[in-house]
């Protein structure tokens, strides 16, 4: 066991707004946040059990982490970075390199800010108080006229049959 990698673990999960944007929405049910610590030993243990990971192996495990116990499904990457984060720090405490570790560790803040979904009224609520400012930024920019846009290719009887049947065909377009 290496006391400096979980505290690493620990840290980088804290902070990873994929996992505390769950845990606050309470994805998993009202046991959410005993998850998220859970899955600090869990993962501390993967790096144990396991030789040689590579940082897609570890995003892997997380996400199906996550999408099981959180019924989260990361779609950002951010996953990727995370694991690429927990194999550099368990390198460098495999390598006794726990001063880098800690130093690095001590540039991370700890805890994330806290996320609030909004109801869509209350967004329209809030932004009637405030002044228009990008409004009056907008309005204040000179717009070049765009040039005109070129009239579409007629489309085949083909093309019309697929999307009289629910399909539209994506084509690239031909350069003039």
């Amino acid at each position: 066991m290496l006391p400096t990698f979980k505290k690493a673990v620990q840290i980088t999960l804290s902070n990873w707004p994929a996992l505390q944007f769950a845990v606050q929405q309470q994805a998993g049910g009202p046991q959410s946040a005993a998850i998220a610590e859970w899955m600090v030993g869990v993962t501390e243990q993967y790096f144990y059990d396991n030789e040689d990971l590579e940082a897609e192996e570890v995003a892997d495990y997380l996400a199906t982490i996550m999408d099981q116990e959180l019924n989260t499904m990361v779609e950002d990457e951010s996953d990727v970075e995370v694991g690429q984060c927990l194999c550099r720090f368990y390198r460098l405490c495999v390598e006794g390199s726990d001063a880098q570790v800690l130093d690095d560790l001590s540039k991370i803040p700890v805890g994330m800010p806290s996320f609030r979904v909004q109801d869509l009224c209350e967004e329209e609520e809030e932004q009637s108080d405030k002044p228009p400012q990008l409004v009056d930024r907008l309005g204040a920019l000179q717009l070049a006229e765009a040039p005109p846009r070129p009239e579409p290719e007629p489309r085949t009887a083909e093309q019309l049959r697929d999307e009289a049947e629910g399909w539209t065909m994506v084509q690239r377009r031909k350069h003039k």
